[in-house]
């Protein structure tokens, strides 16, 4: 018997994990990704001089306090089938894909990774991921593809490996369910203006982020060359009825800003055009202007782009209305970086329908279902950034020691 299962291991049900274990009760973390951290182990720090309170860093370091808990059980690459809901207690089958590896064996000492033909193949693990072990993508693995490579096999000093595990299926019983599915990134290739995904230095904030977490800076994947002039523009697929969704996604101002900023300290001669529809950060907003006013070559004005366009050497032609005078303005940059904002997985109206829980219009889960022990948590019943999701989750914990506590 688990006295709580937890579906999404974002910061919203990291924050509630460790409430939970802090009071000594007994969690499971069921999750579809290979590693339980969320959106957050695929992003960078942005303080490279100062903290920048980004707080990528707030649910990878709950991730590495809770890991070893004996009261904790992650189950990575599972997904829920089905839900025996009661008034006390609840059963659910969790169905749980092989990775390949045994994270109990697994000793992260990397020899794996140092000997694989093919990358991409074995996916290690991101820093604050739990487990802290490589997984297998079998559609990539020369093994599952011709059967003539064992090479991690060979040098794995733990024998971790094991080729042929299968899918399995397992009922747990738990007093109280918390559904933190959180958040996934709006696709910009309906926004057509913008050119993304026929642009090559046409990037999301996301994308971004990636090749800084790979590089240590931003390079522009056309030439792997460090841009000297990029433009930030945001509210793409936010705030529109074509190509995205209707709300503001609340946390891409913010996160955007650090971006320009994390940009501007590894690169103090580039230069940074923050272009906006109205800037959103939920915070002072003369901080992020204070911070631009200080900087000659940073740049933060209303208006976002009417359109995308290539020009020489891949560079991009930025064109869009100046909304002072209406006038028309041009601008090359080498770069472009897409704000994207976030909308409900599709898997949570599913998830919400299986747990008895009503979602909204844009597919949020706004209320939770107390009566039968089901908790909301996080940014799949709203749009939150991670430091809100976190303790959402964090308070969402609490609520469910109340019921624990009640129905002792």
């Amino acid at each position: 018997m688990k006295e709580v299962v937890i579906i999404g291991g974002g910061p919203a049900g990291i924050g509630a994990a460790e409430t939970l274990l802090s009071l000594g009760k007994n969690v499971a973390i069921v999750d579809t990704a290979p590693f339980v951290g969320g959106v957050p182990l695929e992003l960078s720090c942005k303080g490279d001089i100062e903290c920048t309170m980004c707080h990528v860093c707030m649910p990878r370091d709950a991730s590495s306090r809770i890991c070893t808990s004996e009261k904790l059980e992650v189950l990575s690459n599972s997904s829920l089938k089905s839900a025996t809901l009661g008034p006390e207690t609840a059963e659910l089958e969790i169905v749980t894909s092989p990775r390949y590896v045994n994270p109990d064996k697994c000793i992260a000492c990397g020899k794996c990774m140092a000997v694989c033909p093919v990358q991409g193949a074995l996916i290690a693990p991101p820093h604050g991921a739990i487990p802290n072990a490589p997984s297998v993508d079998s559609e990539l693995c020369k093994h599952f593809k011709s059967r003539d490579c064992d090479l991690c096999i060979q040098i794995c000093p733990t024998k971790a490996f094991n080729f042929k595990e299968k899918q399995k299926a397992a009922k747990i019983q738990c007093k109280a369910i918390i559904l933190s599915t959180g958040l996934e990134p709006i696709d910009p290739s309906g926004v057509l203006h913008y050119n993304y995904g026929l642009l090559p230095n046409v990037l999301t904030s996301l994308d971004a982020e990636r090749i800084i977490v790979k590089h240590g800076e931003l390079r522009r994947p056309s030439d792997n060359q460090k841009p000297k002039k990029i433009a930030i523009v945001q509210c793409v697929g936010s705030r529109t009825t074509k190509g995205g969704v209707e709300y503001c996604s609340k946390f891409c101002c913010k996160y955007g800003l650090r971006i320009a900023r994390s940009f501007v300290e590894r690169a103090p001669d580039a230069e940074v055009d923050f272009l906006y529809m109205d800037l959103r950060t939920f915070e002072p907003r003369v901080e992020a202007l204070e911070w631009a006013a200080g900087k000659k070559n940073v740049k933060i004005s209303q208006g976002v782009p009417s359109i995308v366009q290539p020009t020489e050497k891949d560079n991009l032609l930025v064109r869009r209305t100046n909304p002072g005078d209406v006038s028309i303005e041009e601008n090359e940059y080498d770069m472009v970086v897409l704000s994207i904002g976030g909308q409900p997985r599709p898997e949570t109206k599913v998830l919400a329908a299986k747990l008895s829980l009503e979602v909204d219009s844009f597919g949020f889960v706004s209320n939770d279902n107390r009566k039968i022990g089901v908790f909301v948590a996080g940014s799949c019943k709203s749009p939150m950034d991670i430091e809100e999701s976190f303790a959402d989750g964090k308070a969402t914990g609490f609520a469910v020691i109340e019921r624990l506590e009640v129905n002792k």
